[in-house]
């Protein structure tokens, strides 16, 4: 079952600003006839700026039989449901697969993970049946 992401407010921000950058400076290219290294540069920025989209906006969870996988752009992890020791709603700031402040923890042995689907409840409820009940 594929679960969508919540999309924060700041990503939206974030990816607008970068377009009216690159349109003005494309813009102030074309208008003063700017050299092949503005020009080089200009592709550069659009470059970035496709792979900056993807990674922002291309992120999804997929709930499946044995284990969780997290996609987040470039990156992708699959989660083992025995692996998870517990898994709980919190709200935090850490740099994560999430894009909100809510989102739900996922501890394993090694390390935690978050992520922010638009229907938590839903999705931790599944998580906490497929762990076998670990809260």
């Amino acid at each position: 079952m594929k679960i969508k992401n919540y999309i924060d407010n700041f990503y939206y921000v974030l990816f607008g600003s970068y377009i009216i950058l690159c349109f003005v400076m494309a813009v102030i290219i074309i208008i003063f006839n700017c050299g092949v290294n503005d020009i080089l540069f200009g592709i550069f920025g659009l470059i970035l700026l496709i792979l900056l989209s993807h990674f922002f906006y291309d992120r999804y969870y997929v709930i499946k039989r044995d284990f969780i996988e997290i996609k987040c752009g470039f990156l992708n992890k699959k989660i083992k449901y025995k692996d998870i020791k517990k898994c709980y709603i919190t709200k935090n700031n850490k740099l994560s697969y999430a894009t909100s402040k809510k989102r739900i923890c996922i501890e394993t042995n090694d390390k935690k993970y978050y992520i922010s689907p638009e229907k938590m409840d839903e999705v931790l409820l599944k998580l906490i049946q497929k762990t076998g009940g670990k809260k």
